[in-house]
């Protein structure tokens, strides 16, 4: 693969695809293709479309290049990303790589990168109608845990109701609002209409909201606040 013979740029120009998913396994001081370079390209000529860049995991520890032995590439590859904000995330080749990166950057991808959950990012020009809020929220706090419950949304404008839901949950005081991934407890694109909060804290009062998401994972205003206070059980 040496030579390019596609433009894939024009893809993205003309809106021919969804995503592009650009394969760059170099580092930021490889001399004819470094990895901030490509990166400002791609975010420049994403046209309005997604771009999720190609991580290259697999070469991590590697011989390929000296620079593949310093920890703090693959990190540093994620924060330019995230600096960039018409690129949506990336994609790290291979998936069983992923350990090794794992191994070598310590406990930094799970309880710094990815400590949250995320949405996955909207696509407007395929369907920009968001779902109905979920209908008729409850929440009660039992042996074992809050249980929360609600109804499908109304059919939204566009005949949709809901394939998928999440909850957020927030402490007593805590500013609520469903911009903070902190505060998502859980996503479920299954069709469940319960969750079970087992982690709630006896003695500590909680909000929940709930969000519905569609097909292509637009996400509705939320229903609730509903509040729930954990009673201390009896000795």
């Amino acid at each position: 693969y040496a030579e390019l013979f596609a433009d894939s740029r024009k893809w993205v120009k003309e809106g021919w695809v969804d995503y592009i998913n650009p394969q760059i396994y170099f580092t930021f001081t490889r001399r004819v293709a470094p990895f901030g370079t490509l990166l400002d390209w791609w975010s420049n000529n994403s046209y309005g479309r997604h771009v999720y860049i190609g991580q290259g995991a697999y070469l991590v520890n590697s011989r390929a290049e000296a620079a593949w032995k310093n920890l703090t590439e693959i990190p540093r590859q994620i924060r330019y990303i995230r600096e960039h904000n018409r690129i949506q995330g990336s994609v790290f080749f291979s998936s069983k790589s992923l350990s090794t990166v794992a191994r070598s950057v310590g406990d930094s991808l799970k309880n710094d990168f990815y400590k949250y959950p995320a949405l996955p990012p909207q696509m407007p020009w395929l369907d920009e109608t968001p779902p109905n809020e979920p209908q008729s929220l409850t929440a009660d706090a039992l042996k074992d845990g809050v249980h929360l419950k609600w109804q499908n949304p109304l059919k939204a404008k566009d005949g949709e109701t809901a394939s998928g839901f999440v909850i957020y949950r927030f402490t007593e005081g805590e500013k609520i609002g469903v911009l903070d991934p902190k505060n998502i407890l859980k996503i479920s694109f299954e069709d469940y209409l319960t969750f079970i909060d087992t982690s709630a804290e006896a003695g500590k009062r909680y909000s929940y909201l709930v969000t519905a998401l569609d097909r292509l994972k637009n996400e509705s205003e939320p229903s609730g606040p509903i509040g729930v206070e954990i009673p201390i059980a009896k000795e």
